[in-house]
């Protein structure tokens, strides 16, 4: 499974969709017990560790966070259909994300948001606007060398740019005729990097070409991250990319005929993890072994 992530400071942590039974609509904001929500839903291995290394929250925050995330899903998508083309984006407060906020373009929306448990706030723009300013924005600096990080920040109420050169970069997009009021420039020299996980059984391609083999599991060798695979794939210094079509690695070493052995080292993109997908949907922790 490929995973993608800009590291940005104060970024908005958006309501996750989980798959959860149905949770009933109330007028209310109120947290859901540990014990009667345990027994519906688990979440996935390392999801609550990421959570608090992450967050600095602790592990029953951290649980009230992604049941309170998935309390509020349904009432979130509710209001997301009546208020239409007047939704300008939703976001959650508190400690324990116990709070649902829901921002329109018409006061007149108020009294239906709180009505079922949320807080509302209106603003000046819609989310649709900040969309279509982000892809007006995304035009004006498709070929600048600056700005390259590009978000819409729904509790601001803007698109946010990061540019290592703020003032050239407004130039930038104030001739490309961008609405600069509904754009916030801010100082950052942050570069950031596609990141993608090692998961066995996800595909591979092979030197650049349409043939592909799967990735057995990962393996660590000293400090170097990689993974095993059948030796027939390629033969050493054969270079390969990711299921996401990320350059990943090189061959180190191949046996075909034979054992049909092969492993791969990758680039610091790629992390190693002790999964396997096991064909049916799931995934199987294997970790351990020592060669």
């Amino acid at each position: 499974m490929s995973r993608r992530h800009t590291d940005i400071t104060g970024r908005v942590l958006m309501i996750t969709v989980l798959a959860l039974t149905t949770v009933p609509v109330v007028a209310e904001p109120q947290m859901v017990g540990f014990q009667a929500a345990s027994a519906a839903w688990k979440p996935p291995p390392g999801m609550l560790a990421a959570l608090q290394r992450d967050l600095h929250i602790t592990v029953e925050q951290a649980q009230a966070r992604l049941l309170n995330e998935a309390r509020f899903t349904p009432i979130e998508a509710q209001l997301r259909r009546r208020l239409g083309d007047r939704f300008g984006g939703s976001w959650l407060m508190g400690s324990r994300s116990q709070i649902l906020v829901v921002a329109t373009t018409d006061p007149a929306d108020l009294p239906q948001i709180t009505a079922v448990g949320a807080r509302g706030e209106v603003v000046s723009r819609s989310l649709a606007r900040l969309g279509a300013t982000l892809g007006e924005v995304d035009a004006a600096l498709a070929t600048h060398p600056n700005g390259r990080v590009r978000y819409v920040d729904v509790r601001t109420n803007k698109v946010i740019v990061l540019s290592d050169a703020p003032s050239i970069t407004e130039d930038v997009i104030e001739a490309a005729d961008v609405d600069l009021v509904a754009v916030r420039v801010m100082s950052s020299i942050e570069k950031p990097r596609p990141l993608s996980d090692l998961l066995g059984g996800d595909v591979y391609y092979i030197g650049g070409t349409a043939n592909h083999c799967s990735i057995g599991f990962s393996v660590l060798r000293g400090t170097q991250s990689g993974f095993v695979s059948a030796g027939h794939c390629g033969v050493a210094a054969n270079t390969t990319i990711g299921v996401d079509r990320v350059r990943q690695g090189v061959f180190q070493a191949s046996n075909f005929p034979g054992s049909d052995f092969a492993w791969v080292s990758v680039n610091d993109g790629w992390t190693p993890r002790p999964s396997v997908k096991n064909g049916s949907g799931g995934i199987v922790s294997v970790a351990g072994s020592r060669a």
